[in-house]
C-alpha cells in the first residue's frame, strides 16, 4: 500500500513538473523602435547616456525614427560638516526625449523625464566603494529613465500638432 501511494505520489509530482520552463523570456512589451532610431545626444555627461540608449536602441539600420537627446545632470550637496566635507549629494537627471518619424519629418513624441537619486560618500577623498556605488546608482538612474521614455512611445505614429 505504502509502495503504490510513493509511485502514485512520485509520478504526480513528475508529471505536474514537465511544463517548466527554465529559460528567461524576453518582456511581452518589445521596443517597436528597436534598431530603427538615429540617436542624437546633447548634454555635459553623455558618454553614459549613450551607451545605455545604445543598448535599448540597438544599432540604426533602418533610421526611421530620429531621437534627440538633450542632457542635464544637477549635483546638490544636502548635508556638508564643518569642515566642508559633503554626507549626502543629490542627483537629479534631466532628459528631454525628442523622437520624430523621419520620412514625414513630424514630432511624434517630446517628453521630458527626471530621476533622481542620493550619494552617501563614506569618506573624504578617493574611495573605490564609494565610487563604484555613485556609478551603479548613476547607470541604474539613466536605465529606469529610458525605461520611463520607453514606456510612454505611443504605438501610432501620429504628428503632434
Amino acid at each position: 500500500m505504502i509502495k503504490k501511494t510513493l509511485i502514485s505520489l512520485l509520478s504526480i509530482i513528475i508529471l505536474s513538473c514537465s511544463n517548466i520552463d527554465l529559460v528567461l523570456k524576453e518582456s511581452s512589451s518589445p521596443n517597436h523602435l528597436k534598431n530603427n532610431v538615429l540617436v542624437v545626444v546633447d548634454g555635459e555627461e553623455k558618454q553614459r547616456l549613450e551607451r545605455e540608449l545604445r543598448s535599448f536602441f540597438g544599432n540604426n539600420k533602418k533610421n526611421e525614427y530620429i531621437l534627440t537627446v538633450l542632457f542635464v545632470e544637477n549635483k546638490e550637496n544636502r548635508l556638508v560638516k564643518q569642515n566642508q566635507v559633503a554626507e549626502k549629494i543629490n542627483y537629479e537627471l534631466d532628459i528631454s526625449y525628442g523622437l520624430f518619424y523621419k520620412n514625414r519629418e513630424c514630432k511624434i513624441l517630446d517628453k521630458k523625464i527626471i530621476t533622481k537619486f542620493t550619494v552617501s560618500p563614506k569618506s573624504f577623498g578617493y574611495n573605490f566603494g564609494t565610487d563604484r556605488s555613485l556609478e551603479k546608482l548613476y547607470i541604474s538612474s539613466i536605465k529606469k529613465n529610458i525605461l520611463n521614455f520607453i514606456n510612454t512611445i505611443p504605438t501610432n505614429t501620429n504628428c503632434l500638432k
